[in-house]
């Protein structure tokens, strides 16, 4: 068995990298492949670390480099030099260059960078700076790298190669279900009549709430018998909910925070919507595709997160937005299943899985 080292930039929480790792952690052969993972934030706990014991792998706590940059430096040293690990993958975009730069005075031979995405998940110009800096650091520490699109690989690698390793989702658990759509509606009171438009995403800026809900506002007008369901939670979740009660809309928009069933929650939609400012490539996108539902992504998304032909792409202008939805509802014709091969999407975990895990092996055999 060979051990690989995952590098998280926060706790092992639902996000859609946490996800993404874990996703690919569950169907590798243990017998063959053991991860471990670092995180980030000394002290917490995250939502995946009992599953990931039960799994076999360790969980290393470091804090936040930027308050404690020795003891983050010594810490991540100790881990390296005191285990027999040849290969270390960071899942933190330009963060990565740091923990590889370490690695590699560790001399640990296989240093992989990941990319989740097409910008940096800040505005505040002093991080932005040393994340640009990172970023174009980023090619001289790793040996190998990949990314959930091209937009996001490019992004952060430039002209240096790097492998498309994608957003893969057990696809049938996914799979649309008419019964569970008419039990969890009930359970929500959410009346036939009613149309559900569905959003699934973290409360953070990237995600673009504010826009969306204006936009609901606007469909609401035309489309009285429309609900928005929010799945997720985060920073601006209050900010959210606010706003939500200014517009007077407080019985149509149901804030259902962070989920374990989130898979069961796409039959319960009519359509998904995802109006981001930016996305590598997002793992919800397919998940509502393996649903069968309609969707409409910002056109800042890669075209790769397309699957199936039910996927339209609009511009951020909240008028396009808000026709575009409500001639959606008006014209909409019945709940139906993914018309679509699903295991050939090339989403499908059982397959992308053992793609990966060959890759793992291969360089730990070459190196």
């Amino acid at each position: 068995m060979i051990h690989i080292l995952y590098v998280n930039g926060g706790l092992m929480n639902r996000g859609g990298i946490e996800s993404y790792m874990m996703n690919y952690y569950r169907h590798f052969d243990r017998h063959k492949i053991q991860v471990d993972f670092v995180v980030h934030n000394a002290g917490g706990y995250g939502y995946y670390d009992e599953e990931i014991k039960e799994l076999g792998g360790k969980i290393y706590m470091l804090p936040q480099k930027s308050k404690h940059p020795f003891t983050y430096t010594n810490g991540l040293k100790k881990i390296l030099q005191t285990s027999e690990y040849k290969i270390i993958h960071t899942h933190m975009d330009a963060m990565g260059a740091w923990v590889l730069k370490v690695a590699k005075e560790c001399g640990i031979p296989v240093r992989i960078a990941h990319s989740h995405n097409t910008q940096h998940l800040t505005t505040n110009p002093i991080k932005l700076y040393f994340l640009e800096k990172a970023r174009k650091s980023i090619n001289l520490y790793a040996t190998h790298r990949m990314a959930c699109s091209e937009a996001a690989g490019k992004w952060l690698f430039g002209d240096a190669p790097f492998e498309i390793i994608r957003n893969a989702i057990d696809i049938d658990r996914f799979i649309y279900n008419s019964e569970t759509r008419k039990k969890i509606r009930e359970e929500l009171n959410i009346k036939p009549r009613e149309f559900v438009i569905g959003h699934v995403g973290r409360f953070d800026t990237q995600k673009n709430h504010r826009f969306l809900i204006d936009v609901f506002q606007k469909v609401h007008q035309q489309c009285p018998q429309t609900k928005l369901l929010l799945i997720g939670e985060g920073r601006l979740m209050n900010e959210m909910k606010t706003k939500v009660e200014q517009y007077g809309l407080d019985n149509c928009v149901l804030f259902m925070g962070s989920r374990n069933d989130v898979n069961l929650l796409y039959n319960v939609f009519d359509l998904f919507v995802l109006p981001s400012l930016f996305e590598g490539l997002p793992v919800v996108s397919a998940e509502a595709a393996v649903n069968g539902l309609e969707s409409f992504l910002a056109d800042t998304i890669t075209n790769e997160a397309s699957i199936g032909n039910r996927t339209s792409y609009l511009p951020l202008d909240k008028s396009v937005w808000a026709n575009t939805l409500s001639n959606a509802i008006k014209t909409y014709k019945g709940r139906q299943a993914a018309q679509f091969d699903l295991h050939q999407s090339g989403y499908d975990i059982t397959i992308e899985a053992e793609k990966l895990q060959n890759i793992y092996l291969d360089l730990w055999k070459n190196n």
